[in-house]
């Protein structure tokens, strides 16, 4: 037997169902905020994410070359590929809020919400230098969180690239890249490896620590920690959520150019759920115009390990039945049936087999049907239809004509 791909997935019916319930959420959500949704190819040239995405994702992509001899690539992130879309059109009204909800692909080593293949939403707002696009963004990220039903187990934490870079600059000159290494690893390192790093690179602790707990920020006037606290209140306003204001979260994409910002669960014990900021330069080093962008990516590894973590993995009862017709009038009357629940908006399975009522119903159970419809010669000659409770085994005949009645019993 030929096994699955490390790092790959299956996605039988029991998973897929819930799993297109949480992507329809995430879609439902963005729509309510104004978001347009957009799709995109699945690979691109390697040329598009050499010197955007940074080395550690240039060299986790599966890339190879076609037919043509060009190199090219599955795409491992969104932003380069929407950065290219807007620089192609000079005719699109700005400000952009658009998302999509796409698969990617990483070479690198499968462990728990870290796969080789995912799927992502990714949301942005393209167009707006304010930090009313990232309160905007970051309030939708927050309210999806919600919407999923994990809004009060999880935090949502903002912070700045440009402010942290200053403190840097102010109290650990030239030491910028190894402030960054220590900031955001911070949690994946033991006491004594941040010691051990902090002492080989020539950094006082004292003040690296200042920068984790926020001490740092006593006192200080700065515009873009002004800003931190206006995105604060903006997305308490909008989705009643707290913000924290961590310098720790920095984003490892090389891109980014200003805020930034992640959502965890509260313990801090799985990878982020979500994370982005503003990237203000990639869209003009494709060749468009100079556009402000800002935007968050939300994994569907990550999301999938707190919601069953919490019990939140569930798939919603829908209302669906099973068609069982026991003659052969009964199978000519079914599809009739079958025609008309459908177009009450019923999900409805038809019998396709040439089964007895015995093995139908037994297959209806375990298939976890609720109710069965038994058809025959009687019921085609009436025109009515014998609803099956499977929950208590009681049976009910009503008229097909009788939509209301209908659906007031498949509730």
């Amino acid at each position: 037997m030929v096994e699955r791909l490390r790092g790959f997935r299956d996605f039988y019916p029991e998973e897929q169902e819930v799993r297109s319930d949480i992507f329809r959420t995430m879609k439902d959500s963005c729509r309510q905020f104004g978001f347009k949704e957009i799709g995109a190819p699945s690979v691109e040239s390697v040329d598009l994410f050499a010197n955007k995405s940074g080395m550690e994702i240039m060299n986790q992509m599966f890339s190879f070359k076609d037919k043509g001899g060009r190199d090219i690539t599955l795409i491992p992130e969104f932003t380069p590929t929407l950065s290219r879309m807007v620089a192609a059109r000079k005719d699109l009204v700005k400000p952009l809020k658009w998302f999509s909800v796409e698969k990617f692909w990483r070479y690198e080593e499968p462990q728990s919400g870290r796969l080789r293949e995912f799927y992502q939403l990714n949301a942005d707002i393209l167009g707006s230098d304010s930090y009313l696009a990232d309160a905007e963004v970051l309030s939708l990220g927050g309210y999806i969180l919600k919407k999923l039903g994990i809004g009060e187990i999880t935090k949502l934490r903002v912070s700045s690239r440009i402010l942290i870079d200053r403190l840097i600059e102010k109290f650990l000159p030239n030491k910028k890249e190894d402030v960054y290494y220590l900031l955001d690893r911070w949690s994946k390192l033991t006491v004594e490896e941040r010691e051990s790093y902090a002492t080989e690179k020539a950094l006082d602790m004292s003040t690296v620590l200042s920068f984790t707990d926020g001490k740092i920020l006593d006192g200080a006037e700065d515009p873009e920690l002004e800003k931190l606290f206006r995105i604060r209140d903006y997305v308490k306003s909008s989705i009643g959520s707290e913000v924290d204001i961590d310098l720790k979260i920095v984003r490892g994409i090389a891109y980014y150019t200003g805020c930034v910002f992640e959502a965890s669960d509260r313990e801090e014990k799985l990878r982020s759920i979500l994370g982005g900021g503003r990237y203000d330069g990639v869209i003009a080093q494709l060749g468009g115009d100079a556009t402000p962008a800002t935007g968050f990516a939300m994994g569907d590894a990550v999301l999938e390990n707190i919601l069953k973590a919490k019990g939140r993995w569930i798939q919603k009862k829908v209302r669906q039945v099973f068609v069982a017709p026991i003659d052969q009038q009964g199978r000519v009357f079914a599809v009739k049936v079958s025609s008309v629940l459908r177009d009450l908006g019923l999900n409805v399975d038809l019998n396709v087999t040439e089964r007895g009522i015995s093995k139908q119903l037994d297959y209806a159970a375990k298939m976890g049907y609720e109710y069965v419809i038994v058809l025959g010669e009687n019921e085609a000659k009436n025109q009515s239809i014998s609803f099956k409770n499977m929950s208590t085994g009681q049976q009910r005949e009503i008229g097909l004509q009788d939509t209301g009645e209908l659906l007031s019993v498949i509730k």
